[in-house]
């Protein structure tokens, strides 16, 4: 039995026989795979031309919401930022956008020449160990980034340490509460693990090692010296790229790729009542 690693709990269970396999906590609802790791080689089953025209849109309204979160709780002026993940470097350009300095650290050097060209500041390593001494920050942001990590207390134990006082911890990710992932658990239950296979991102060379639920991100956070002040529901598809979302998996069949366009098309209008991913804003407790 694989202890909880929020929680500690012994009371976890084999919730689901994926490629890999995923448990989950009976004591705090936590969903976490034990064995998926970064694959360094970053080969994978992700067409990443296609995963760039399908979020491209899609992050940088999201973004926006999270800017507008950031200036209410914050006063903008000589504010010093870090994302951890930055990718295509999206969330760093918005920053730009408003005049807010923010630098990335990103274990990919392939987007090396496109932060160049766009004049954006990042480091390449793993959080945080890669980060120059000294560092310290007014805000920290992980955009669909925290699910994808281990060692989930030591990185809340060095967000505290690197944010100063009132410093704002920004976590964008996934939760088990959306409608795309109970779809995904149904269909496991009727013997087909291809959705929850790609729920958990196990074909691609970064995947999930977790999955929160609102309940137990905010009392994670709230025992790692973090008070909850805001979360809003980020939005999940834009309807007119739902073709290169689901393209973005290269084994994606051309029969299995219809059937997902036409899932998606009736679960739309449920998006927004059943969000599949949330944005918390928590504070750095003196």
């Amino acid at each position: 039995m694989t202890p909880c690693p929020i929680c500690s709990s012994p009371k976890t269970k084999l919730q689901f026989k994926l490629i890999f396999n995923v448990h989950h906590c009976s004591h705090c609802g936590f969903q976490f795979c034990p064995d998926a790791k970064f694959n360094k080689s970053l080969e994978s089953d992700l067409n990443e031309d296609t995963r760039e025209r399908a979020l491209l849109n899609l992050r940088k309204e999201n973004f926006q919401r999270i800017i507008n979160s950031l200036k209410q709780h914050r006063n903008s002026a000589n504010t010093q930022g870090l994302e951890v993940g930055p990718g295509y470097g999206w969330f760093l350009e918005v920053c730009k956008d408003h005049q807010i300095d923010c630098e990335g650290i990103e274990p990919e050097t392939r987007f090396n020449e496109l932060y160049k060209q766009k004049g954006l500041r990042v480091f390449n390593g793993f959080f945080p160990q890669d980060l120059p001494q000294n560092s310290d920050y007014d805000f920290i942001a992980y955009n669909d980034v925290l699910e994808h990590l281990p060692d989930l207390k030591g990185i809340m134990s060095s967000n505290y340490r690197l944010l100063k006082n009132q410093g704002l911890l920004i976590v964008n990710l996934p939760i088990q509460s959306g409608v795309i992932y109970f779809i995904s658990k149904l269909a496991y239950h009727f013997g087909v693990k291809s959705l929850m296979n790609r729920m958990w991102q196990f074909n691609f060379h970064s995947p999930h090692l977790s999955y929160f639920t609102k309940r137990t991100l905010r009392s994670f956070a709230e025992e790692s010296n973090f008070e909850p002040i805001e979360s809003f529901p980020m939005k999940t598809i834009n309807i007119s790229e739902i073709s290169d979302r689901i393209n973005q998996d290269k084994q994606q069949g051309t029969i299995m790729g219809m059937a997902a366009k036409i899932g998606v098309f009736l679960l739309f209008p449920f998006l927004s009542l059943f969000p599949d991913t949330y944005c918390f804003v928590f504070k750095k407790r003196e």
